[in-house]
Order: structure tokens, then C-alpha cells, then sequence
């Protein structure tokens, strides 16, 4: 019995020496040792159904990744990151993320939040006071919380992404690009409903340089990309530090031909960066969903702030899912809460989603832009990590095909019924019986189109829409041909 107790004893210490280690010791350690609860066969499975939705949507290339609490347990690359070096995409490719960037943003707004430095409720002329939309006594509504959740009385990106394009100047420098705002209306109260808003993470970029005294790109790197360990999230400017062969191209339709086409930075400058400028890769973004899960940075925000940054705050415009103020959209999925952020650039798609009720991540990369199918991929995905049965979503028509179809359609019709009335022109001007009036008549008519010409292909209304040929020289031509059947109607010609 004495031999009993003494052993019963020793058990007892040993468990509380345990139990003592565990609340000592950083909770990630502890909690990374431990086995993840998805097999490799779900995993494979997860895997194989990203493969077959990529080749049925004829997508160039891509890359997944699979993150539980603080490790990246799974990732693979599926077709190419460059069709010219035919390179397999692998977990350090750099990927062109666009407004995945919002959420760093957002995570810094509220790292500021938390020391005090601002005030995600005050507004936005507390830490820009020259900062107004159209109406200055509506602007001074608008607070940072407004921003965040894209609820800024109706401003949306085809409100601020065209200004981009005004001003040259603007292209670089954030500030000026902001101060374009102020010729934008305000067309509803402020908070009450979505409207996706791209420039408005720029304001936000605006006020962390203003708060902080040091640029974005320098605050982003020392309070979000160094702690965490995020060596190969850069921005645009940076990437000329990187071979070709760790970069995937970027591609896009050119007419019905799929093509590569300039890097999206190279099409828009720096002053974007705030809210769509980021380039990253699986391992990295394995270590930010990390965060978000709660196993890095843990003591960025209190439990308080993060629940905070998480609230639905007003429906999105589908009206599936709710923006909130941590740069994430949310819904149920199979009655799991998911956060999820997709990143459209003019020639990618990307994605992160995470599940905190499982600790589990996801993320996405393709390298093309295919908007369609990214967001219903990567909740597959999840289904599948949850039990369930993925929807099938590859689709080989896109919107970028449909696009370039229509676009040769109409340039193609508006070349010959330009050819056809040019003709006329000749014929009618050999034959003219007033041939003043009809040379006064075509040269104004000519003057006319010239300006048509010009609004059609130099003013570009939306860096959401299309940039440059072949879409804008398809309305620039649609412009001239209907403007030149009127001026034949007109002048009875």
C-alpha cells in the first residue's frame, strides 16, 4: 500500500508539473504540437477538387494553401506562374493579392486604435483636416469606422478609381490622389448601407501616415510584416529585387486570346498601394491567417478590439455577406461563421478565408482575373474541410472572354461600317452638287468624332473597368460609328 501511494503521489506531481509547463510556456508552442485534425486524404481531396475546377475554367496557373491554428499544413501549385518559363507555382511565388491589401490596412488602423493614437469613430478630418468628399459639412460625418466598412454615405470605387486617371501626378503620390476626393458627392447618410470603396482604404493610408509621421509602406512593414515573419510580402516598387522565376505573371484576355499583360502596379501606380498594392505568397499569408486565428501577434488587439473589427456592420451590395471594420467580408457557411477577403487584379484573383470556430485557413491565388469562380472555390474548399460536398463552379466562359468577345464584335462591325461610310463620303463628295456644304459638313462631322475619339480612348471612367486596348479602342469605335451614322443622317449624305 505505502508503494501505491508513494507512486499515486509521484503521479499526482508529475501532472501538476505538467499543467504548470502548460500555463508558462507561449500557448502557440503547445498548441502546434499538436496533430491537426484534417487528414491527408481530406487534404488530397481539397487538392485534387482546385485541380479539376482550375482545368475546367482553363485557368493559366495557381496556388492553394491550407493553414490549422499557426502552421501552414498543406500547399500546392497547380499548372503555371509563367508560361514563358512553364514553372510550377510553389508556396514562395509571388502573387498579386489587390484588396486582400485592405485587411493589412485595417490591421494597422486598429493596431493605432489600440495605442491610443486614434480613433476608429471620430472622423475622417480629425487626422486630415483638409479632407472632404463634395459636400464639406457631409464629410465631417464620415468616420474612420465609415471607411473600414465601406459605408461612406454611397462613395464607392467607380467614384474614386477614375480620378486615378486625371491627373498623372496622382498616379504616384497618395496624397494628391486623396485630394482628388473632394469632387465626389456624397449620395446617402453615412453607415447605413454598402458600397464597395477602394479609394477609401487610401484615406485610411493617408491617416496612418499622418498619425504615425512615417509612410505606409515603412509602418506595414515594421508593425505587420516583421513580427510575423512575412519576408516576401512586398509591394509593387519593391519587386525588382526578386528573379522572374518567383514572380507568376499576370494574364488577361486580349480579345478571345488569353495574354500576359503589365503587372497591375505598372498599370496603376503607388497611390492605390493602401488598398490593393500588396504582392505575397502562400507562406506568407499561411502566417497572416496565423494571426487572424489567433497564434501570431496574439497581443496586437484585446479580445475586445477583435470582436470589434469582426461585427457585421452593414450588408454587402449582393446582400449574402456583411462588410466589418477588419477589412473582411463574413457569412455562414454550412452554419460556420467565414471571413473571407477576395483581391481582383487586372490580371489575377486571390483569396483568404478563415473559420475561427476551427482554427483553419485557406488560401487562393490564381493567375489570371477570374472573379467568377475564386471566392465559390475557396469555400469548396472549406466545405470539404468541413465534411461536406463541394459545389462544382469551374466555368471556361468568363466575364474577361465575354468582354473580349463582344469588344471583336464591335470592332470588327464598327471597322467596316466605317470603311462602308467613308466610301460614301468619296462618293459623294465626286459627285457633290454643293460641294462646300458637304466638305464644311465632313470636316465638322470629322472635328466631332476626333472628340469622340479622344473621350473614348484617353478618359478612362474606372480602373475597376477596363484599362486600354482592346475594350476602350471597341467603345472608342462604337462611339465614332454611331456618331458617324448621325452626321450621315444629319447631312442627308
Amino acid at each position: 500500500m505505502c508503494l501505491l501511494q508513494i507512486r499515486g503521489v509521484l503521479t499526482r506531481i508529475a501532472l501538476w508539473i505538467i499543467i504548470g509547463m502548460s500555463a508558462c510556456w507561449p500557448y502557440i508552442s503547445v498548441q502546434a504540437a499538436e496533430e491537426s485534425p484534417i487528414t491527408e486524404e481530406v487534404l488530397n481531396r481539397a487538392a485534387d477538387y482546385v485541380r479539376e475546377q482550375l482545368q475546367k475554367s482553363d485557368v493559366v496557373g495557381g496556388a492553394m494553401g491550407i493553414v490549422y491554428r499557426d502552421q501552414l499544413i498543406f500547399s500546392e501549385g497547380f499548372g503555371t506562374a509563367d508560361r514563358g518559363l512553364r514553372n510550377t507555382p510553389a508556396a514562395d511565388t509571388l502573387y498579386y493579392t489587390a484588396s486582400i491589401t485592405k485587411t493589412l490596412t485595417a490591421t494597422a488602423i486598429y493596431q493605432l486604435h489600440a495605442a491610443g493614437k486614434l480613433d476608429i469613430d471620430q472622423p475622417v478630418h480629425t487626422y486630415l483636416p483638409w479632407f472632404q468628399f463634395q459636400d464639406r459639412e457631409a464629410s465631417e460625418q464620415i468616420t474612420l469606422r465609415h471607411l473600414l466598412t465601406h459605408s461612406a454615405g454611397g462613395v464607392g470605387s467607380f467614384d474614386t478609381d477614375g480620378l486615378l486617371f486625371q491627373d498623372e501626378a496622382a498616379r504616384s503620390s497618395l496624397e494628391k490622389y486623396v485630394r482628388l476626393f473632394q469632387s465626389i458627392a456624397i449620395r446617402e447618410q453615412p453607415g447605413t448601407s454598402g458600397a464597395y470603396c477602394n479609394g477609401c482604404y487610401d484615406v485610411l493610408g493617408l491617416v496612418i501616415e499622418y498619425v504615425t509621421g512615417v509612410s505606409y509602406y515603412d509602418y506595414v512593414r515594421e508593425n505587420i510584416f516583421e513580427p510575423l515573419g512575412m519576408e516576401d510580402t512586398v509591394f509593387g516598387h519593391e519587386l525588382e529585387r526578386y528573379p522572374e522565376s518567383r514572380l507568376a505573371k499576370e494574364y488577361g484576355w486580349f480579345f478571345t486570346r488569353k495574354m500576359h499583360i503589365r503587372r497591375s502596379y505598372e498599370e496603376f501606380g503607388q497611390a492605390q498601394d493602401p488598398d490593393g498594392g500588396a504582392y505575397s505568397t502562400v507562406e506568407d499569408l499561411g502566417k497572416y491567417l496565423a494571426y487572424q486565428l489567433g497564434y501570431l501577434g496574439s497581443d496586437w488587439l484585446p479580445a475586445e478590439l477583435i470582436k470589434d473589427s469582426r461585427t457585421a456592420y452593414v450588408a454587402t451590395e449582393s446582400g449574402d455577406a456583411a462588410y466589418t471594420a477588419s477589412g473582411f467580408e463574413t457569412k455562414l457557411l454550412h452554419g460556420t461563421q467565414i471571413f473571407y477577403k477576395t483581391g481582383d487584379g487586372v490580371g489575377s484573383s486571390s483569396i483568404i478565408l478563415f473559420m475561427p470556430a476551427h482554427e483553419l485557413g485557406i488560401i487562393l491565388f490564381i493567375g489570371e482575373m477570374h472573379p467568377e469562380i475564386t471566392l465559390p472555390i475557396a469555400e469548396g474548399i472549406a466545405s470539404i474541410l468541413l465534411g461536406h460536398v463541394p459545389a462544382e463552379v469551374g466555368m471556361h466562359v468568363t466575364f474577361g472572354m465575354v468582354i473580349g468577345i463582344i469588344s471583336l464584335v464591335l470592332v470588327s462591325a464598327s471597322t467596316f461600317l466605317i470603311a462602308m461610310l467613308l466610301i460614301r463620303l468619296v462618293y459623294r463628295l465626286l459627285y457633290a452638287k454643293n460641294l462646300l456644304s458637304t466638305i464644311c459638313g465632313l470636316v465638322s462631322s470629322a472635328i466631332a468624332s476626333g472628340l469622340f475619339w479622344y473621350l473614348a480612348l484617353l478618359v478612362r471612367p474606372s480602373a475597376a473597368g477596363s484599362y486600354g486596348y482592346p475594350y476602350d479602342a471597341a467603345i472608342g469605335l462604337g462611339m465614332v460609328s454611331v456618331k458617324c451614322l448621325w452626321a450621315v443622317k444629319r447631312n442627308n449624305w
